[in-house]
């Protein structure tokens, strides 16, 4: 049930144009919390075993959680001094009080509201977890997440063939974009949906029904269509490389034939609808592009030197837009919130140290991931949740996706149920004649 609510809010947040303004930000980041409390309050979280992964995965996300909290905590200038030279000479020449202590972060409100966000994910991650072992309750949410991104490409597509410079025929850009469906930039509806497609690809194989398997693969494939027609080349990429995974996963599993064949269908299927609508506008798109004339590599460039001074503490989670002007290069005019690269971001802002936490989550994942069996319908669904995870690092390094809040908390839900799938099918490994309560014997959910 937490899983479901959690679903809903994430549609919410996208149909609230990514939750990016602040007011609706702050009203999913309510629910995110209301429903947290009330999952501890139930004490929900001891229905389901948690295992070593498990623990470690939570406590290292802690651990991220408590360092963007150090940031905002005052330390004496000395030591300010001696952590980060930058930091402290920063706050010396723009200070305007003689107080002998200051932050680590050099916008600590704005680190304030990004470590609260985390907190956020963090919950969802957690809730997730431990809700997703029992599949029926995966299956179900597979169901919604499906459904909602069948109608939410629908829409896009048919804004997209009546627009009128208002998106949902009546909101204004008054910052300008290049909207696509509810999102103001068509990277970020990429980046929702590109998530979608193997979560999507992976319910239609373990599905026993055939009409079942027909409609989730149709709907899978015009999902996909419309993430072409978004023409985000980070999101083509990324949906590529994450399809890519699934078809190399399931063939190295040895699942069955049936299996591969469905996949070359879906594929064959895609790109009759691709050539049929015409792909010219994709082509060009990226036939346009000037890789040496893009902004992005400038960005990056600035954003590693940046990277240099604030190398061990980092600037402060969330102060990304208030350092950058600082690096700048003159050729660049744009203002950029942004680095462009979620990696790069990341590691401005929290340093080594954020950085050294963020590569134990992710190896912590990877083990617990290759521990796994990955035969089977609970095989299946964690190679499409694995995929499902990998097209959102890869566009990552284009792009600030994760910096979208519906985005984010739909990552985060996946993220949950890799590990929850990959815990399952670990312990089916090592007892395979023994059926879980994970394992329901129900047709509906394959």
């Amino acid at each position: 049930m937490m899983t479901d609510i959690l679903a809903v809010i994430t549609i919410m947040a996208v149909l609230l144009f990514g939750a990016v303004e602040v007011w609706s930000g702050m009203a999913m980041l309510f629910l995110v919390f209301t429903v947290g409390l009330i999952w501890v309050v139930r004490k929900e979280y001891t229905q389901y075993q948690t295992t070593g992964p498990d623990k470690l995965l939570l406590i290292t996300g802690l651990c991220f959680i408590l360092y963007t909290i150090i940031q905002l905590i005052p330390l004496p200038l000395f030591l300010l001094k001696i952590l980060s030279r930058h930091t402290f000479d920063i706050h010396n020449f723009y200070s305007f009080d003689e107080s002998m202590f200051a932050q680590i972060s050099l916008y600590p409100y704005k680190s304030f509201l990004e470590s609260i966000q985390f907190f956020a994910f963090y919950i969802i991650f957690a809730i997730s977890l431990h809700n997703f072992k029992k599949r029926a309750i995966l299956i179900r949410t597979l169901y919604i997440l499906l459904i909602f991104g069948f109608i939410l490409s629908l829409f896009a597509v048919i804004q997209k063939a009546t627009w009128n410079d208002k998106i949902y025929w009546f909101r204004e850009l008054t910052l300008g974009g290049t909207p696509f469906g509810p999102f103001v930039n068509r990277n970020h509806f990429a980046g929702f949906i590109g998530m979608l497609i193997p979560l999507g690809i992976g319910l239609s194989l373990v599905e026993q029904m055939r009409s079942k398997k027909i409609l989730f693969g149709f709907m899978t494939v015009i999902m996909t269509v419309s993430l072409f027609f978004s023409l985000s080349r980070g999101g083509i990429m990324s949906f590529v490389a994450g399809f890519g995974l699934f078809s190399i996963l399931v063939i190295q599993s040895k699942i069955q034939q049936k299996k591969i064949l469905a996949i070359a269908l879906f594929f064959l299927t895609l790109s009759a609808y691709l050539f049929y609508l015409g792909i010219d506008p994709i082509v060009d798109r990226f036939y346009q592009t000037d890789i040496t004339k893009e902004d992005r590599l400038i960005v990056w460039s600035a954003s590693l030197t940046a990277i240099k001074d604030f190398w061990l503490t980092g600037s402060g989670l969330g102060t990304f837009l208030d350092l950058f002007p600082l690096y700048q290069p003159a050729e660049i005019k744009s203002i950029y919130d942004h680095a462009h690269n979620d990696y790069l971001e990341v590691i401005l802002e929290t340093g080594v140290i954020g950085f050294i936490i963020m590569i134990m989550f992710i190896a912590i994942l990877i083990r617990t991931i290759i521990k796994s069996n990955l035969q089977g319908r609970t095989g299946i669904l964690l190679i499409a949740s694995v995929s499902s995870a990998f097209t959102m690092c890869i566009h990552s390094i284009t792009d600030f996706n994760l910096h979208i809040l519906s985005n984010a908390l739909c990552f985060s839900m996946v993220l949950g149920m890799v590990i929850a799938l990959a815990d399952v099918n670990t312990e089916r490994g090592r007892h395979p004649s023994t059926r879980t309560s994970s394992e329901p014997q129900s047709n509906s959910s394959g």
